[in-house]
């Protein structure tokens, strides 16, 4: 068994389809469900962290800010 939820998994626990990684990001964040992006850009949640999410021994998780959002803030002085 793989160390990672596979797509399907994801998708399946997302309600999106394997493919839409996007959307499994944004509920990941939304919920906050710390994951990793690998190369191809699909998102990796550890099945020990689901396991134990779904058994609700998992510790809460700190949301997390997008770095581009951090750092791109609208110049409103330019308005």
């Amino acid at each position: 068994m793989s160390l990672y939820l596979t797509t399907p998994e994801l998708a399946e626990l997302v309600g999106c389809k394997p493919r839409s990684h996007a959307c499994m990001k944004r509920w990941l964040e939304r919920n906050h469900w710390p994951f990793a992006v690998n190369i191809a850009g699909v998102p990796l949640v550890a099945r020990e962290y689901y396991d134990a999410r779904m058994n609700g021994t998992a510790l809460p998780t700190p949301a997390r800010r997008h770095r581009a959002a951090a750092s791109e803030e609208p110049n409103f002085a330019a308005l």
